[in-house]
């Protein structure tokens, strides 16, 4: 642009120039030449471009007429497949059907009908494949039946053989044992034993066991009390001996101490050095005991205690830690002579280590009486002493070490008259173990006479198997007419069935060989109508594009024929023009050249000038279309603001619930944080203030937390226990409380409702808490105390009450309990005694509250206010958790202070307690009859509070197991003492004994074939067994006959 003045005035004069004025004509010329030829050229590159869109519009045009021909022949090709699908179907399906129009509601129309055709048919087909299973099963069972008839005739005839194999075989033994212990027994006996094996299995029949035991009880009674006496001298011969070894041991055990050394003698003592002086004395026995104790005080304090005294005086050598006494000068007057006595120990050899005589002269040598200053060695017996310059005192109550010798050989000779008692007890014992081996193997003798009895159990078991094949032959064929029916019945089903079928496959035009074929094509027509429907928009679509296509194309073609007509004038003006210049260049001379060359070269820059420009407007246009373009994206990121904006308004909305004040609470949140109240908070772009400060907050208090699948799932665990513990509480609280809680949002808010209406459970927790306060403020310490009195005084009432009751049914039941005796006449006892877990304390409390209540003073009722207040807050140190209303019942559960002991009671009225070590050794029908006594003794005694028309019925599963029919005998006889009605169920259980009155029984047979369980019921009536093979003792016993009663509607609609 610099250039632009210089170069428009440079260019007017050249044109002002004669030379220019004269070539005017050809330089106008020149541009029409020039313009010619760019119009030329820009109409050869319009043609060009016209052709080119020409090319493209013609492939265009020709790809989508290859299409639509595609799609038409496609249609064509479904329209076909559609037709042979539902000729496969069997639809009537006509080219008309067809048609767009009526495509869709007639293939729908006809589609549905054939599938309500194939359902009908499948569940006629499936009607009748029922009944030919059912035919087929009943076929089966009626084979099973028929098979099971067949072998329950050959079972019983085996049962009958196998009874009569049992008997041969158990004379057989029976003769054999007569052989082996027949001297146990008379004749008569023996007499009675073989007529008892001939009965068994007959219902009032006396076992082997029970007439062997009756023949022997007189012999086997005495060798059980022969054995008791020699078993009760034993007991107390080992109980003198180990009181006796007792006493040895502790004698043995005694031992007297050696006073400590004296400082001045620190050097070891070795036995031949000499010995101590206060094992060589022993006090006089005139001397008292605070004599004696001061006196030896004396000797220890001036050193003579411990010195030592030597057959012979030895020299004192330098650099020896030790002291010795020597044989002074006897003194005038009583010297310790007169209060101590020689006593020399024996020396390793048997004689005296040292002699009396020179222990009596050194005691000598110290004086008791007289002036403690005048040098003499003193020992008085008031403990004072004086050795040489050295003069002093001491005293203690009783002497230690003087007179240990005599004490020695005293336990010495005690051990001795110990060790004689041991080994006279020591015989008398070995004497009573032969006496006792001698009767318990009399006793094992009868015990093994017994226990190699016959076993009448293959006679029974062969009874029993008979009775069972009886009623199972009987239940066969039963079964087996029930079959037969059943198979005629399921025939009739299966001919019904199958003619239902061919009409249904008639009537719907579907033979029952092609249900499948038809339900595959009429899916197969219904998928192929749709690919037909989607074909046809396809291709309306397709043709709609291949017209536009063509008409593209004839636009484009007649654009290129007018540019190809504009490129032929354009040129033909460009040829002439260029002619005419030709001809004027030649004509003008070299001057105008010079001025034409120099105006080129002017305008060349004038241009060069105008394409600058026109570059400059085009980077402004280009400059603002970019600010349009940033501005619109500016609008479009401010409305996707205003959209962020809203939806995290709405985001923030959903933290509501979590603002509670009672749950920012618990999360620990800082106070005076509250949400927005009003709808007018939210205006504006940015969220409320209040809200973002509710969000730091929870988001500080949470940051910690990185919660898991798992751990979630274990909160929602706790959360609902601690619902339901919060739940079960209230209830317990017998004030009405409701809690209420609601999760709809998220957080689970409890609120609890009482009779001001629904508070937060934080809140209602205050409350409770306030209300306690004020309850606690209204009573007075003492007003507290009375109160506390008088609940203690209740309870103890209560429990006394109870343990009372408690006691006088357990009186009961131990009288009732020892008037039920076994056949050996041996009972069983029971008694209610305190634990022996008790410690001092409780059982001090438990006997205050033995007494009756009104008898408890203020000391009695503190001594248990405290007792329980301790006892209490051990148990909520130990069970934290516990609610507190479970925690007092567990502790003031008065039947844990107390335990049952039972007692075994001889017919000599003799008792001993009934441990497990005892009860392991009785026999085994004893076992039994001691387990099940007090069974039914309590539920005798509970029984007896009821009405008197009441049932006494008692329940026992899998009742007497392991138990012999021997102690079966005695529990049936038991139960009917009690007059108990037993329910029971068993294997092998039978109540056919001569104690039972009555009992019904209902054998159950399980065949696993048919799945069935068959009952078969018998009756005893105190003297024989009954079958019900008529029905007639269950009509008596008021069956119905039926597994169930009809209701009352089916009972109204019943013919």
């Amino acid at each position: 642009m610099p250039r632009s003045p210089p170069t428009r005035a440079r260019l007017d004069q050249l044109r002002s120039s004669a030379a220019y004025q004269a070539v005017e004509q050809l330089a106008d010329l020149e541009r029409l030449v020039r313009t010619c030829e760019q119009t030329a050229r820009q109409a050869t590159a319009e043609r060009e471009r016209r052709t080119a869109a020409t090319g493209r519009a013609r492939a265009e045009a020709e790809h989508a007429a290859r299409i639509a021909a595609e799609l038409d022949a496609a249609v064509s090709r479904d329209a076909a497949a559609v037709a042979d699908h539902a000729h496969t179907a069997g639809l009537p399906w006509t080219p008309a059907d067809a048609e767009p129009a009526r495509l869709a509601a007639r293939s729908a129309a006809l589609a549905a009908a054939r599938h309500e055709g194939v359902r009908a048919v499948r569940a006629a087909q499936q009607s009748a494949r029922g009944a030919e299973q059912t035919r087929d099963l009943a076929r089966v069972s009626l084979d099973r039946a028929q098979e099971a008839v067949a072998a329950a005739e050959t079972a019983e005839t085996v049962a009958e053989a196998a009874l009569e194999s049992a008997r041969e075989e158990a004379r057989t033994v029976l003769g054999r044992w007569a052989e082996a212990h027949g001297t146990l027994l008379a004749e008569e006996d023996a007499r009675r034993l073989a007529e008892a094996l001939e009965l068994t299995g007959e219902a009032d029949a006396v076992t082997l066991a029970d007439a062997f035991t009756e023949a022997t009880a007189p012999a086997v009674q005495e060798l059980r009390d022969t054995l008791a006496a020699l078993r009760a001298r034993s007991a107390e011969v080992e109980r003198r001996r180990a009181e006796t070894e007792a006493e040895r041991d502790r004698i043995a055990a005694e031992h007297d101490d050696a006073p400590p050394p004296a400082r001045g003698r620190t050097a070891g003592r070795a036995s031949g050095d000499g010995v101590p002086l206060w094992r060589l004395v022993s006090f006089d026995s005139e001397l008292t005991d605070r004599q004696q104790g001061a006196l030896e005080a004396a000797l220890e304090a001036s050193g003579l205690l411990d010195a030592l005294v030597t057959a012979e005086d030895v020299p004192v050598a330098a650099g020896h830690s030790e002291g010795y006494l020597r044989a002074g000068t006897p003194v005038n007057g009583p010297s310790l002579a007169d209060l101590l006595r020689p006593e020399v120990p024996e020396g390793p050899e048997g004689g005296a280590a040292i002699p009396a005589a020179r222990v009596t002269a050194v005691l000598r040598s110290v004086a008791v009486t007289g002036d403690l200053d005048t040098g003499t060695p003193q020992i008085r017996p008031d403990g004072r002493y004086a050795a040489g310059v050295l003069v002093g005192a001491h005293t203690k109550e009783d002497a230690e070490y003087v007179g240990a010798t005599a004490r020695a050989r005293r336990r010495a000779a005690r051990i001795a008259a110990c060790e004689a008692l041991l080994a006279e007890l020591d015989s008398e014992r070995d004497e009573l173990g032969g006496a006792q081996a001698r009767t318990d193997a009399a006793l094992d003798g009868y015990a093994a006479a017994r226990a190699a009895l016959p076993r009448t159990a293959g006679i029974t078991q062969a009874l029993r198997g008979l009775d069972r094949a009886a009623a199972r032959l009987r239940a066969t064929r039963d079964a087996g007419d029930a079959a037969q029916g059943s198979y005629d019945e399921s025939v009739a089903a299966c001919s019904v069935a199958e003619r239902a079928l061919h009409r249904t496959a008639a009537e719907h035009g579907i033979g029952t060989e092609r249900v499948d074929v038809v339900e595959t094509a009429t899916r197969a027509f219904e998928a192929a109508v749709r690919e037909l429907a989607a074909r046809r928009r396809e291709h309306a679509r397709q043709t709609e594009a291949a017209q536009a296509g063509a008409d593209r194309l004839t636009a484009a073609a007649e654009d290129e024929e007018s540019a190809a007509d504009t490129e032929r004038a354009a040129r033909r003006r460009h040829a002439e023009e260029a002619a005419g210049l030709d001809a004027l260049q030649a004509a003008v001379g070299a001057e105008a050249q010079e001025v034409m060359r120099q105006v080129q070269e002017a305008e060349d820059g004038i241009d060069a000038l105008v394409r600058e420009a026109e570059a400059a407007r085009t980077a402004q246009h280009a400059a603002i279309a970019g600010t349009a373009a940033a501005e619109a994206r500016r609008t479009a990121a401010a409305e996707a603001g205003a959209v962020a904006a809203a939806e995290e308004k709405d985001t923030a909305r959903g933290l509501r619930p979590y603002a509670a004040r009672e749950l920012l609470d618990i999360l620990r949140c800082p106070p005076g944080l509250a949400w927005p109240a009003q709808e007018a908070d939210w205006t504006g772009e940015v969220l409320p203030p209040a809200v973002a400060a509710v969000h730091e907050a929870i988001l500080t208090a949470t940051r910690d937390l990185t919660p898991t699948e798992s751990s979630l799932k274990q909160s929602v665990t706790r959360l609902t226990r601690a619902l339901d513990d919060l739940q079960a509480q209230l209830a317990a609280a017998g004030q009405d409380y409701r809690p209420e809680w609601d999760g709809s949002d998220g957080v689970i808010l409890v609120r609890v409702a009482d009779e001001e209406g629904p508070l937060p459970v934080a809140a209602f927790a205050q409350k409770i808490s306030s209300h306690r306060r004020d309850q606690a403020e209204l009573l007075s310490e003492s007003e507290q105390r009375i109160l506390e009195d008088a609940l203690l005084t209740r309870l103890a009432q209560q429990i006394h009450d109870r343990t009372v009751d408690a006691r006088d049914l357990i009186r009961r039941m131990n009288t009732d309990m020892r008037k039920r005796t076994m056949s050996s006449g041996t009972t069983v006892g029971v008694s209610w005694l305190l634990a022996d877990h008790l410690d001092d304390e409780q059982r001090a409390v438990c006997s205050l509250l033995d007494a009756d209540a009104v008898r408890l003073g203020p000391d009695g009722l503190a001594r248990v206010r405290v007792h329980f207040a301790a006892q209490i807050k051990t148990a909520r140190a130990r069970h934290r958790d516990q609610p507190y209303r479970e925690l007092l019942a567990e502790v003031l559960d008065y039947r844990r202070w107390r335990q049952f002991a039972f007692q075994l009671v001889r017919p000599d009225r003799s008792e001993e307690r009934l441990t497990r070590a005892r009860h392991s050794r009785l026999s085994g029908g004893e076992q039994s009859v001691s387990l099940h006594l007090p069974l039914f003794a309590a539920a005798h005694a509970m029984l007896n509070s009821a009405d008197p028309h009441a049932p006494r019925l008692l329940a026992l599963d899998e009742a007497f197991a392991g138990v012999d029919d021997t102690g079966r005998g005695e529990l049936m006889s038991l139960a009917a003492q009690f007059d108990l009605d037993l329910f029971m169920t068993g294997y092998d259980l039978w109540a056919a004994h001569a104690s039972v009155s009555a009992a019904a029984h209902y054998d159950l047979a399980h065949t696993a074939v048919d799945h069935t369980v068959s009952a078969l019921l018998l009756v005893w009536d105190g003297a024989r067994l009954l079958a019900d093979d008529t029905g007639d003792l269950t009509t008596a016993l008021g069956s119905p006959g039926t597994r169930r009663v009809p209701t009352s509607e089916e009972a109204a609609v019943a013919p």
